[in-house]
């Protein structure tokens, strides 16, 4: 049937991409150029078909599908890893964060990111793999109904949960939608397993989503005193794991805070936090004298970075803020104080945009300010890190300052407990600076990111963060709307004192995704930005998925070779994987199948009334032209004819008057010589 309706549409010229399937002007003639307006176009009919399309794809009849592994059989037929095994795994059900649910994570255009819609499924009653399906469709309708932008924009993409089936009888769970091109992702242990990620075919245990951070050294013993060099705020930041922007947990202490009270306070916010909690981030192990540990549930993967800690008793890295044990994050320009200036080696370390250490060993020539201003330029131009960064130091003849010249954000560290250039300063005495180490990373987690099939997909980008403020990267997305015109958007990816929207991929990703839906064009909005994996332990990169029929993806290029991968060339998307089309294989698909015709009719009668519109628009034109021709017709004879009458009866006029004329003349000429006569007599 889905084949015929193609047949058809395509017959027709109604097909997507058809003869017929634009915006059309038929000249019917009649027109007169009045106000600006040409004959032709005031002689012309408009008939808009590009929205009129009836082939199955239009229709709803056929969409795309996102499928679990579908060699996993989770059939009730499946010795290890039915539905109902993997339901009742203490494992798994340990891994929910609300007891009685598991979560999936839905992706697509308008919910994206960190407005990604969440799937809570109800574990209550299911046996098998057909009421799961009910109970994820059950629970997709809840989600759709929540009073957001992105919920309806969830809805509107009529995600349905199906059972596949593939061809040797072994069942799994699918996604489709007739409109949408989106991803989904596994919230735990449970739901994970549920699309195949289980630890064998014998074992229905889910997979770990769990990401550790841990630091590389025990924090500092339990009673240690922050002291007055370290009194002031230190900053805890957190980004990646689906953040849009960084995520800053300030954490005040003074002179006589201990760090088992400061360990406590950070560990109580971070699980207060919403965004960090949204995100699934939580602090693990926080123990004076033991490694911090933070986790997130969803096995993405993030970082943890400080400032403030001047005198490293977290053990992350003792990185000033702006003020030094306080103040912001990381800045464009930061001002030391008086300087001993001697000349002896000073250790300072960078970290440029939240990247890895830079570390300068600075020795001034002369045992002045102008010679260690001179020595920190040298080592600066040296530095292929800061000088891309554009550092410069200056100074007013007591301090020196540090700014960047291309607005990169920086972070600073004064390594031990000298004063020679004047970064390490508190009040009279020293802080103790210990040189950065970075944080572990846990090795990955496998794959739990499943994309619609049937879709127009990119490959997988790689992507590194952008660090220099220098490094902007345009990232253009093109496709063709339905009457044939070419649409584009430009994104701008930078890290700077102006913007910061490409410090990570999820934060580049949520620019795209946001510069895409606020583009308020019809056709780009189809678009969405995902992330990805190629490996279980490979790098996060970014995929383009859509239900158009093409689309472009023009990467950038840019100094640092930052950012998105593959740069200075187009990517063209191509259909990946296969769709799904409206089936009776099973209860809930055939209920599926019947919703999906009833929504194909109701198009089909909306798209018959945009042809009838313009067949009635066509007929009503010709007629009127006809009228008009036969108007004119009409009019010209009977112009004609009142023109001959008043001709003729001008010439009888003339005629009289002649004659009238004649007569007088005549009369007059004879007076004359009536008059001689009289005379004469």
């Amino acid at each position: 049937m889905i084949a015929e309706v193609d047949r058809q549409a395509q017959a027709v010229g109604l097909a997507t991409g058809g003869a017929f399937a634009q915006s059309l002007s038929v000249f019917v003639g009649g027109g007169r150029s009045a106000n600006g307006i040409s004959t032709t176009t005031n002689g012309s009919v408009e008939v808009d078909l590009s929205t009129s399309t009836v082939d199955a794809k239009s229709l709803g009849l056929k969409g795309v599908q996102a499928q679990g592994i579908d060699t996993v059989d989770i059939g009730t037929g499946s010795a290890g890893t039915s539905v109902q095994s993997i339901v009742r795994n203490s494992t798994n059900l340990a891994s929910t964060a609300v007891s009685g649910f598991t979560n999936f994570y839905f992706q697509g255009p308008g919910f994206s990111d960190g407005e990604r819609i969440k799937v809570a499924v109800s574990l209550s009653g299911i046996t098998n793999a057909d009421n799961l399906v009910e109970n994820i469709n059950a629970a997709i309708d809840a989600a759709g109904k929540a009073s957001s932008q992105e919920a309806t924009s969830f809805q509107n993409a009529g995600i349905r949960a199906m059972v596949a089936t593939n061809a040797t009888g072994q069942k799994s769970i699918g996604f489709t939608s007739a409109s949408a091109a989106f991803q989904v992702a596994a919230g735990d242990r449970l739901a994970n397993a549920l699309l195949g990620n289980v630890t064998s075919n014998s074992n229905p245990t889910g997979r770990t989503l769990g990401n550790l951070v841990l630091t590389s050294a025990n924090a500092s013993p339990s009673g240690t005193l922050f002291g007055a060099t370290g009194a002031g705020t230190v900053t805890f930041r957190f980004q990646g794991a689906n953040l849009t922007s960084p995520v800053d947990i300030a954490i005040a202490v003074t002179a006589t805070t201990t760090i088992d009270q400061a360990m406590v306070a950070l560990s109580s916010a971070v699980d207060s936090n919403d965004s960090l909690e949204a995100a699934g981030i939580t602090a693990l192990t926080a123990s004076p004298g033991s490694p911090m540990i933070f986790g997130s549930a969803r096995g993405e993967k993030f970082e943890v970075l400080t400032s403030g800690d001047v005198n490293n008793l977290f053990n992350l890295g003792s990185y000033q803020g702006s003020t030094g044990a306080g103040g912001t994050f990381d800045y464009s320009t930061i001002t030391g104080s008086a300087g001993t200036f001697a000349a002896a080696t000073e250790s300072l370390e960078f970290s440029i945009g939240g990247g890895p250490k830079a570390a300068l060993f600075v020795t001034p020539t002369a045992a002045t300010i102008a010679g260690a201003t001179t020595a920190l330029n040298a080592a600066f131009a040296s530095n292929v890190q800061t000088a891309a960064a554009g550092l410069v130091a200056t100074n007013d003849g007591t301090a020196i300052t540090i700014a960047s010249t291309n607005g990169t954000l920086f972070r600073l560290n004064s390594v031990g407990s000298t004063n020679i250039l004047g970064f390490n300063d508190r009040g009279g005495a020293q802080a103790t600076g210990a040189a950065d180490t970075s944080e572990t990373q846990t090795a990955g987690t496998e794959i739990h990111y499943f994309a619609s099939g049937g879709a127009q997909q990119s490959g997988l980008l790689s992507f590194s963060a952008i660090r220099n403020g220098d490094d902007d990267q345009t990232i253009t997305v093109t496709a063709t709307d339905p009457a044939g015109a070419e649409q584009s958007l430009a994104v701008v990816l930078r890290n700077d004192s102006g913007l910061r929207n490409a410090g990570t991929v999820d934060e580049a990703i949520n620019a795209i995704n946001t510069a895409l839906q606020q583009s308020n064009n019809a056709t780009l909005r189809q678009i969405v930005a995902v992330k990805g994996k190629s490996t279980a332990t490979g790098p996060e990169g970014i995929r383009f998925l859509s239900t158009l029929d093409s689309f472009q993806v023009g990467i950038g290029t840019n100094g640092g070779g930052t950012g998105i991968g593959s740069q200075g060339t187009v990517v063209t998307a191509v259909t990946v994987g296969t769709g799904a089309t409206a089936s009776i294989t099973s209860q809930g698909a055939a209920e599926n199948a019947v919703a999906a015709l009833g929504e194909a009719i109701a198009k089909l009668g909306t798209a018959q009334a945009v042809v009838g519109r313009g067949q009635n628009q066509f007929t009503y034109a010709v007629n009127l032209a006809q009228s008009q021709l036969t108007n004119l017709a009409a009019s010209e004879s009977r112009i004609r004819d009142a023109d001959l009458a008043e001709e003729a009866a001008s010439l009888t006029k003339a005629q009289i008057l002649l004659q009238a004329g004649i007569a007088a003349l005549s009369q007059a000429n004879s007076a004359p010589e009536q008059v001689l006569s009289l005379l004469r007599g």
